[in-house]
């Protein structure tokens, strides 16, 4: 059964490595699921045993893509004492990785091509949303804020670090201090507890 289990997930890991690339290389559109079979040397019936059409291969690509970016970003802000100075390094940790030209093409261009707009913002608020909500909570929780609706405060916080992607995919780097300035902002007009 293991072996079963493993072989089933080499299979998929290879059907997404070769579709990635090829979706990179030739465009959404462009790439057919002939091409992903032949690339990887696969039979249809390995395909649709794991996915069930080239927009459930984008999907799956997209989403992790998105969970990479959010993990790595978690990872780098290290250990700290206070959940509200995590979140600020995690914020902008990821701005970092997102800025990383494979991960913007798949975040901005094929992502939202191939599963439309609010599909691809689903994906990505179930990634990046539950983890600002709950570093919000566990800040709440701590005693560093005081926060009715953590949920509220997260999606303000999802759309600034979101624009401020756009700004640092667009002008690079020379926005990055002002999005340093607005996020600390932000957070520290967060409520605190009396």
């Amino acid at each position: 059964m293991a072996l079963q289990t493993e072989r089933r997930e080499k299979t998929r890991t290879a059907l997404l490595k070769h579709a990635k690339r090829l979706m990179l290389r030739h465009g959404y559109e462009a790439t057919t699921t002939q091409m992903i079979l032949e690339a990887t040397g696969l039979s249809k019936g390995a395909l649709y045993h794991h996915f069930t059409s080239k927009a459930e291969i984008a999907e799956a690509i997209y989403a992790e893509t998105s969970q990479q970016a959010i993990a790595t970003a978690s990872r780098s802000a290290g250990k700290t004492r206070s959940h509200l100075d995590a979140l600020r390094q995690s914020s902008l940790a990821w701005l970092d990785q997102i800025k990383q030209p494979v991960t913007a093409r798949i975040m901005f261009e094929l992502g939202p091509q191939a599963l439309g707009w609010q599909r691809a913002k689903a994906i990505e608020d179930e990634n990046s949303l539950a983890a600002m909500t709950a570093s919000l909570e566990a800040a709440h929780a701590a005693g560093e804020i005081a926060l009715p609706a953590p949920l509220v405060t997260a999606r303000m916080l999802n759309a600034l670090m979101a624009e401020a992607a756009f700004l640092h995919i667009e002008f690079g780097d020379s926005t990055r201090k002002e999005v340093e300035r607005t996020l600390s902002s932000f957070l520290d007009a967060l409520p605190r507890p009396k």
